[in-house]
């Protein structure tokens, strides 16, 4: 599937001195819907690394960075993690 962004004329100067061009803009677009959509529950893990065209490590350190978890917990499933840890490390 191919997605064309078309932006403003006047957006084009700005992004420039900001140091985007075509290749970087699309690198970055495709990061931010990745995250999006796994924040969203619209894809996995590893279906939003390939959306970002990244390793999955290195998809899970960038949303490490920005601060976005890899999972959520509700309060049981915590208990139970910690139970088991504590079960474990007797």
């Amino acid at each position: 599937m191919d997605i064309t962004l078309d932006l403003p004329s006047e957006l084009a100067i700005p992004l420039s001195v900001a140091g985007y061009d075509g290749e970087k803009l699309t690198e970055e677009v495709k990061q931010l819907l990745a995250v999006t959509f796994f924040q969203r529950n619209i894809l996995s893990l590893g279906q939003a690394a390939k959306l970002a065209e990244m390793h999955l490590w290195d998809f899970i350190q960038f949303l490490s960075q920005q601060g976005i978890p890899i999972a959520e917990y509700d309060d049981e499933e915590i208990q139970q993690e910690l139970e088991s840890a504590e079960w474990l490390r007797q």
